[in-house]
């Protein structure tokens, strides 16, 4: 079977063994890079997302005639084409290399090193082959290193003026870390309130970590779990939460937040937290600039950064991240090495599923700080970032940040009009709840939403679960329903087929994070986490109604939406 591949202005005919099933017929845009290596893996993708009307085990592929061909499950431990090369020869060669190396042929992979090492190279295969003979790249560790993740220099004090602080609180040992970070960086003359939802905690543990602090606090409200159910069984959040089977996952806790801040928050500058946040010293001082600034631009949303370990999934940063440890341990712990060339660090460099870009994935970029460890650290699977920059162009990004977790808000009007919510389709929670309600405000009112200069770190606890089946899926459709939330009409089909390539990618990349623990030997519990969880994608097939439910969701949305508003009393 052939398979075209959209790539720049024209096509790759890219040819497999076997018969060509309806869906791969045409020409095929991705999100990869335009090039030999970025549409190979475009087209492999394509091949995992209909594995289930595919016996993908008995695919192979063959790059040339000349060349031998390879199983699919080979290509992807390997880890496909690095697509920071962009020549098809050098993206070839150091495919080889990779693949020797994960099927344990030590004399062919010494004889594609010497193949590689005569040829002439592009400074980033030279950089990656310097790196293999144990040769660190030369220049200075990142400069990021040892800096808090954000400063902020204070130039004059603000007027006295007050906020509130709303959370929701899922984890005891989360509240404590919060409340002791809040009271060491709280300046003085700053009156801050606190609206508190309780998640899987009794009200009386959170009460008694604020009683400690309570000469923070002017105001404080501690709302138990079953309030947010019984707002959801009023109708009070929306129709989607009225059956109590329906009230679960980030969204709906989320949407609880929304109406108590609403209902409770004495003053009209709100922060909506996450309850895993670090404030620094600067970061009240700041806010308050950014309300202010905010409320003189009539806007009412501020979308603030989150640093440290990555808002993200932990199944999304794993990749990238084993990477820059396997390649760390061709050097000597402590090296000291080049940073990453300034062209290839962009905002997204730590997600293993970035749509900006691909060429960070197969190449170590975050080596520097994975040589700040004697061995491959088990954190990684914990959802902790740290090899890589977080978001390290926040502060110029140009789009609004797709991220909850540290939002400004002003006055009750967006909380009270536009719902947080996203669907249960086909039995599956949909997440990205956060970016579909700025979307949605967006839509009506694009004046109301921006960036906020402001970034908090994230500290996840030990422990971090890697991820179920159903939590991954749900925040896969929800990224979908945010990139199509402006055209959903008659898109039904188009976004599913954007679902199942996502999930295609995510299953490469586990595929390729096995390989390289494999090769270095990392056995623990994390690791089985990680095989758990790629057995369950590769073989559970979505549900039969997730098109149904989908179609459904789109059409009643908009009355659903004037539901929700009218028993807000908006």
């Amino acid at each position: 079977m052939n398979i075209r591949v959209e790539c720049g202005k024209s096509y790759r005919t890219l040819e497999f063994v076997g018969d060509l099933p309806k869906p791969f017929h045409g020409t095929h845009r991705h999100s990869r890079s335009l090039t030999f290596a970025g549409a190979w893996n475009a087209a492999v993708d394509l091949l995992i997302a209909n594995r289930f009307i595919l016996d993908i085990g008995l695919i192979t592929i063959q790059f040339s005639s000349t060349e031998p061909k390879v199983h699919l499950e080979q290509f992807l431990r390997a880890g496909g084409f690095d697509e920071a090369l962009e020549s098809p020869e050098e993206a070839k060669s150091d495919f080889w290399l990779r693949l020797f190396e994960t099927s344990d042929e030590g004399e062919r992979y010494a004889e594609q090193m010497l193949r590689v090492l005569s040829s002439t190279m592009s400074p980033l295969l030279a950089m990656k082959m310097d790196i293999r003979r144990g040769l660190p790249p030369t220049g200075v560790k990142d400069d990021h290193e040892g800096k808090t993740p954000t400063q902020f220099v204070v130039e004059h004090r603000l007027p006295t003026i007050e906020l509130t602080l709303c959370v929701t609180f899922g984890d005891v040992q989360l509240a404590s870390q919060f409340f002791q970070s809040l009271s060491r960086n709280l300046p003085v003359g700053v009156n801050i309130h606190l609206v508190a939802c309780c998640f899987r905690v009794i009200p009386q543990q959170i009460e008694d970590i604020v009683y400690e602090h309570r000469s923070l606090f002017h105001n404080v409200t501690i709302l138990p779990e079953s309030w947010g159910h019984e707002q959801g069984e009023k109708g009070n959040i929306g129709p989607w939460y009225l059956d109590a089977s329906q009230r679960y996952g980030v969204s709906w806790g989320r949407s609880v937040l929304h109406r108590a801040a609403a209902l409770y928050s004495p003053t009209e500058f709100m922060w909506i937290l996450d309850d895993d946040v670090l404030f620094e010293q600067a970061s009240f001082f700041t806010a308050l600039q950014q309300f202010n600034a905010m409320k003189s631009k009539g806007s009412k949303v501020g979308i603030g950064a989150i640093l440290g370990d990555a808002p993200l999934p932990p199944p999304y940063m794993v990749r990238t991240q084993t990477v820059d440890f396997f390649y760390a341990g061709f050097l000597k712990s402590g090296e000291t090495v080049a940073s990453p060339p300034s062209d290839m660090v962009f905002h997204d460099m730590h997600h293993d599923l970035s749509t900006e870009s691909a060429f960070h994935l197969e190449f170590p970029l975050g080596i520097g700080n994975a040589l700040n460890y004697s061995e491959f650290n088990g954190g990684v699977l914990q959802g902790r970032s740290l090899t890589r920059m977080i978001h390290s162009e926040w502060k110029s990004h140009k789009h609004i940040l797709a991220r909850g977790g540290n939002t400004l808000v002003i006055g009750k009007e967006v909380l009270l009009q536009y719902p947080n919510m996203a669907p249960n389709l086909g039995g599956i929670m949909c997440r990205r709840g956060d970016t579909l309600w700025v979307k949605r405000i967006q839509a009506v009112h694009p004046e109301w939403v921006q960036n906020a200069d402001i970034a908090l770190a994230q500290r996840r606890q030990e422990g971090f679960d890697f991820g179920t089946l159903d939590a991954v899926r749900g925040d896969i459709m929800g990224s979908m329903l945010v990139r199509y939330h402006d055209r959903l009409d008659g898109n039904a089909s188009i976004i599913l087929r954007s679902v199942f390539e996502r999930e295609a990618r995510l299953i490469s990349n586990l595929k390729r994070t096995l390989a390289l623990l494999d090769l270095m030997g990392v056995k623990s519990t994390e690791r089985d986490q990680v095989n758990r969880l790629l057995n369950d994608l590769e073989q559970t097939p979505w549900s039969e109604s997730l098109a149904k439910h989908l179609d459904s969701f789109i059409n009643t949305y908009p009355l659903d939406t004037v539901e929700f508003q009218q028993a807000q009393g908006a």
